[in-house]
């Protein structure tokens, strides 16, 4: 029953949290007391620098008054040296007790700071005074300035205001480092409390831990002897798969050799039909009634269609199996040829083709001139009647929307193709539906065809990796867009419809 309960999901979950727990409060109390020793750092510093400046500013006082005294005594001009060199520094030092009164914590220091410089201008000043009324030859005003108790005076009450300054920093420096005392032990404490929590939840993980590896072990036995069976059964399935797939490409192979044999057959008898209604057309056309005339045009208009049905119903069944190998594919090139095949509908239409410089792809060359055909005579075809047909060649690299369905994107460089024309156009709902095989938008009295031309169309352009769709409105004119690889291999087929 124990083992069941360390074992079992919600133990690693509690423990789990009681350990993020433990390193959150953890952390939290190593964000706090890192604050706080900034902040006593921060505090000590500004006391220490009180303390410093004025400290040193009174020191400065003395050595001034003492080389002023040991001069007047004994007009020994080494005395001054001290002195002089004391007065030099002594403006930096008064700006420095004035930078720390800005920065001190007591709210009264300010007013002590101030009352100390002014005390101690007024006492340098006198220092300052008595020295050159001595060097001007007035040695006695000198001296009875400094027998007087203005002078004495004056360095009590700066002397008092001076240890008043000192012991209020002191008491704040004593005040901040208890603080620092007392959050070390708080430390210490928590730490040892840190440490003892941890070490249970090793403990209770290394249990878990030594409880979960038996049970892996026994469930390793258990799967090496399911493995063993299932890998009997692999083979077995494999074998099965290899026979299948042989018979797969025997039934294929079947399959091609009779639709090329079932073309040729169907096209022999027809060939025949349209050779003796020909000839009836021809020879027995002033025999026959009106009736016959139009049961003989119907059937050899029959017989036509039938054969455009079964030439291109094999045209699309070899677009995969009876494909060449790709190589390099100049699109320019192609394009010229169809346009110099479709030169007599060009004429006859008056249409302008317009076509954008093309890049070299990979590709079959005879499937791609049979795409590029089909879409430029449909193009061609589905023209307004008052209109002389425009159509626009234009390459592009794709967008984002246009290789979201291609599987292999990353595979391959990309171009986006689009030929687009000012014809009837469709409504957008039969975008897909004109790319089924016999599927047709008009009737055959309005446009010849079989409908499958756009089938073929899409069957060579997935064969080279890529995906075509038509956009269009009715009276508007249609737009299609390839999105094909220039260095894509055959058969390797990437679109997500597809697959």
């Amino acid at each position: 029953m124990l083992n069941k309960i360390l074992q079992s999901f919600y133990s690693w979950m509690t423990l789990v949290a009681i350990v993020l727990i433990v390193i959150t409060g953890n952390a939290f109390y190593i964000v706090s007391t890192l604050d706080e020793l900034a902040d006593l750092e921060s505090r000590l510093f500004t006391t220490n620098k009180v303390i410093n400046a004025t400290n040193q500013l009174h020191m400065a006082v003395l050595r001034a008054e003492s080389g002023q005294r040991g001069y007047l005594l004994t007009r020994d001009e080494a005395y001054l040296s001290d002195y002089t060199a004391t007065l030099s520094k002594v403006n930096t030092l008064l700006e420095e007790v004035e930078k720390a009164a800005l920065i001190s914590e007591q709210p009264d220091q300010w007013g002590n700071i101030n009352a100390l410089l002014s005390l101690s201008r007024s006492k340098l000043n006198g220092l300052i005074n008595t020295v050159e009324l001595s060097r001007n030859g007035e040695h006695g005003e000198a001296m009875k300035i400094v027998n007087s108790d203005v002078g004495l005076n004056l360095y009590d009450e700066f002397e008092n205001r001076y240890r008043e300054i000192d012991s209020a920093e002191r008491d704040v420096q004593e005040k901040h480092l208890r603080n620092l005392k007392r959050l070390r032990s708080d430390s210490v404490n928590t730490l040892i409390v840190s440490g003892i929590t941890t070490g249970l939840l090793i403990s209770a993980i290394l249990v878990l831990l030594k409880l979960n590896m038996r049970e892996n072990a026994r469930h390793q036995s258990e799967l090496e002897a399911y493995n063993d069976e299932l890998e009997d059964k692999i083979a077995s399935r494999t074998q099965e798969l290899r026979l299948f797939a042989d018979e797969l490409a025997r039934s294929n192979r079947e399959l091609e050799d009779f639709a090329f044999v079932a073309s040729h057959d169907l096209q022999e008898p027809l060939r025949k039909i349209r050779a003796f209604g020909n000839r009836l057309e021809a020879g027995y056309e002033s025999v026959m009634d009106d009736r016959g005339k139009d049961f003989l045009k119907r059937m050899l208009n029959a017989a036509e269609r039938m054969s455009m049905l079964i030439s291109d119903l094999l045209a699309f069944s070899r677009v995969t199996t009876r494909g060449k190998n790709f190589t390099k594919v100049d699109l320019n090139d192609i394009f010229e040829n169809v346009t110099s095949d479709l030169e007599i509908a060009v004429e006859e239409s008056a249409a302008t083709i317009n076509i954008s410089p093309c890049p070299v792809i990979l590709g079959d060359k005879s499937q791609i001139e049979q795409l590029m055909l089909n879409l430029l005579s449909n193009a061609l075809k589905f023209r307004k009647e008052e209109l002389a047909p425009v159509i626009d060649v234009t390459v592009r690299p794709p967008n984002e929307e246009e290789l979201s369905g291609l599987l292999t994107r990353d595979l391959y460089d990309w171009i986006t193709l689009t030929i687009e024309d000012n014809g009837i156009g469709f409504d957008q709902s039969f975008a897909e539906k004109i790319f089924a095989p016999f599927q047709r938008l008009h009737g055959r009295s309005e446009y010849k065809g079989t409908g499958i031309g756009l089938a073929v169309c899409r069957r060579i352009v997935e064969r080279h990796n890529g995906q075509i769709s038509a956009f269009s409105e009715p009276g508007k004119g249609t737009r299609f867009v390839i999105t094909i690889p220039t260095n894509g291999e055959p058969f390797a087929t990437t679109n997500k419809e597809s697959s």
